[in-house]
């Protein structure tokens, strides 16, 4: 009987340090800050782009949190402020549509979540010279 007693002691002593443990493990910091996310491409772009010219996109996968985020184009002039977005992955997808002296930017930001809508940014562009311009959009954490 005094061996049974001391094997639940030492079970009930084991498992309660197993409780404890990983809850002091998952302690997270009270502050944390997020950094500015890019999407950006650099790439040879002409001052007189013509509808004749090819489409170019930069896109990519990225797991946003909770929060508010000032979103805005490189290049283009799209912007928005205090854009709310929920936790999840997103499809983040901008492009440039060479016209007629100009280029239309346009910034996609895509959620996998079914119930919530695509959201877009749209700007004109024109590079003042001719050469490599790195252009795309941004996303700034305000938390």
């Amino acid at each position: 009987m005094a061996r049974i007693s001391r094997i639940l002691m030492l079970t009930a002593l084991f498992g309660a340090a197993a409780l404890v443990v990983p809850g002091a493990a998952s302690a997270v910091p009270a502050t944390v800050t997020a950094e500015t996310a890019y999407n950006t491409k650099t790439q040879e772009l002409t001052d007189n782009p013509n509808s004749g010219m090819p489409e170019s996109c930069v896109e990519r996968r990225m797991s946003l949190a909770t929060g508010t985020y000032d979103w805005a184009q490189i290049g283009g002039l799209g912007e928005r402020s205090n854009l709310s977005v929920g936790q999840g992955w997103y499809t983040w997808k901008d492009c440039l549509d060479p016209g007629n002296g100009s280029y239309d930017h346009t910034t996609w930001l895509n959620p996998d979540n079914p119930d919530w809508e695509t959201i877009e940014l749209h700007g004109e562009w024109k590079p003042e010279v001719p050469g490599n311009w790195k252009w795309g959009s941004f996303l700034d954490p305000r938390f």
